[in-house]
């Protein structure tokens, strides 16, 4: 299974296109300055927690619940009304879909917001896992492990703008893209890969994942570069030379074949002794036989049989001991046993 996840402001939604309009009608009710875009794009991407702290410090005289409530209506009316995905955004999810890919939104804004968007933008029938914080305290991070052990894909992708969508990639063993289109570029140092314009993202995973690790044949340029760390805003002027890919890491399985060969295990087990390998053993000197007693007389002469011929031990031909090798073990840290010999 192939599943690629993304995150929604400033990787599939233009959140400027709803959020900043609905922030300067919302002042305008209550008679406050409307901020400036630079303030809101601080919220942007965010838990629901920093949004909710901000409206309790306005001291409208409303609760916070009840702001909170009002503000997502007046939001929800401009996410339908003016609302905007990224140029070729619907395109880019098609054709993902049509190449096999299963796709999925991880976000940290309320549930009715990725629904909308999706649902206006006629693209909401292509996502198979939709997945927004069911509870205060939930994480991206633990939203994509959830994801990763519901599905277990072979191949897994996660896209977004921000730190904590890097962070949630690396942390469920997702292939991390950058949007360096997004809203926080100086945000993207983790990122696998930065991508400039969403409509890289096929020529980016087909790079990643071909046999080969070169970019396959495709009809959109790229300009695929590997993720920076900005210091400002906006995002500065990129050539349209595209960057060479970064490398594959390698695994620890293609790590071990390039492991020098070990040697075999030795076959004399015996300890080697520290004179020279190659000993003579002489032959042990002849022992003076013992006198034979005088026999008592007889009167007839006895045949007795002639004594056999002593044993003497021949001289034993030099041995040759083959060297003992050292043993040695695997340098290879996912070996568990001493090498076997082949």
């Amino acid at each position: 299974m192939k599943l690629i996840m993304f995150d929604m402001d400033g990787t599939l939604f233009q959140t400027e296109t709803s959020f900043f309009p609905s922030v300067r009608e919302f002042a305008s009710r209550h008679g406050f300055p409307a901020p400036d875009g630079e303030f809101l794009r601080s919220f942007i991407g965010q838990s629901g927690s920093e949004w909710r702290a901000w409206l309790e410090q306005l001291q409208l005289g409303t609760s916070t619940d009840e702001l909170a409530s009002e503000f997502d209506l007046l939001e929800q009316k401009y996410v339908k009304t003016q609302g905007e995905l990224y140029p070729g955004t619907a395109d880019v999810l098609r054709a993902l879909a049509q190449d096999g890919w299963k796709l999925g939104v991880c976000s940290n804004a309320p549930g009715w917001y990725p629904e909308t968007i999706l649902t206006q933008a006629g693209v909401r029938d292509l996502f198979t896992v939709i997945r927004v914080p069911s509870r205060t305290d939930q994480t991206k991070t633990m939203m994509l492990c959830e994801v990763w052990n519901e599905f277990r894909p072979e191949q897994c992708a996660m896209v977004g703008d921000r730190a904590d969508d890097m962070q949630a990639a690396h942390a469920g063993g997702f292939f991390a893209i950058g949007a360096f289109y997004g809203w926080a570029p100086e945000e993207l140092a983790l990122a696998d890969v930065c991508i400039r314009d969403i409509t890289e993202i096929p020529t980016v995973l087909a790079s990643h994942w071909s046999p080969e690790g070169e970019v396959k044949s495709t009809s959109t340029p790229t300009t695929v570069v590997s993720a920076p760390v900005v210091s400002g805003w906006p995002a500065p002027v990129v050539s349209e030379t595209p960057a060479p890919q970064p490398s594959v890491a390698q695994t620890p399985a293609n790590a071990s074949q390039a492991q020098e060969p070990l040697p075999a295990e030795p076959k004399v087990t015996v300890p080697q002794p520290k004179e020279t390998l190659s000993q003579t053993i002489e032959t042990p000197p002849e022992t003076t036989p013992r006198p034979m007693m005088e026999a008592p007389a007889i009167t007839q002469p006895v045949q007795m049989p002639p004594e056999p011929p002593a044993q003497v031990p021949a001289a034993v031909a030099p041995v040759e001991l083959e060297p003992v090798a050292a043993a040695r073990k695997s340098r290879n840290p996912f070996r568990r046993r001493e090498d076997k010999p082949q």
